[in-house]
């Protein structure tokens, strides 16, 4: 009977919260890392190439891919729910790097590409970086309104009351009896 009742009070996580959280890693953990990859290659190769904004490869990749694989451990936290207030974290890194990122979509908006540095490079990025657009502001949006939604928020209010629960409840006795009041 116990054990169909905690059962019965488990919250499943949303297939939205797993959507949300496969987007932000994708766009925001794995796309980072490609591009630092990606960069780091363009270094090896071309010491003089400059990414569209004026940042060496060498300073912008390690800073991408370090950004990168905190979004990957913010979202792994946020998949296990814990500590609750995770969403939090992650929603207001999500928000601070699309922010940058849009920055820089902007930037390489207005921004021709240099003939002289990289310019089939700084074309080809420029043109990557405007194809992100519109995943940079969908994605925030929905991670946003999902993560607060009523079923997100019962799966993350879950976890912290489980923690609490099994912190205040008093361990069984060996003779089997129980410590509280005795129902009538």
């Amino acid at each position: 009977m116990k054990g169909s009742s905690l059962a019965e009070e488990r919250v499943r996580r949303p297939p939205g919260v797993t959507l949300a959280l496969v987007a932000v890693a994708l766009l925001y953990g794995v796309r980072p890392l490609l591009e630092a990859a990606l960069f780091h290659r363009l270094d090896a190769t071309a010491d003089e190439a400059l990414i569209p904004g004026g940042i060496t490869i060498s300073v912008w990749t390690s800073v991408e891919g370090a950004v990168g694989g905190v979004m990957l451990i913010l979202c792994a936290l946020t998949w296990i729910g814990r500590p609750p207030r995770i969403r939090w974290a992650l929603i207001g890194a999500m928000i601070a790097l699309t922010a940058v990122n849009l920055f820089r979509i902007i930037q390489a908006w207005g921004t021709t590409p240099d003939p002289v540095f990289g310019g089939q490079v700084q074309s080809a990025l420029r043109n990557v970086l405007l194809c992100q657009f519109p995943l940079m502001v969908l994605v925030p949006l929905y991670v946003v309104w999902y993560l607060n939604r009523a079923p997100a928020r019962a799966f993350f209010r879950q976890a912290s009351e489980r923690k609490t629960r099994h912190a205040t409840t008093p361990a069984p006795r060996a003779d089997g009896a129980s410590e509280g009041p005795t129902p009538r």
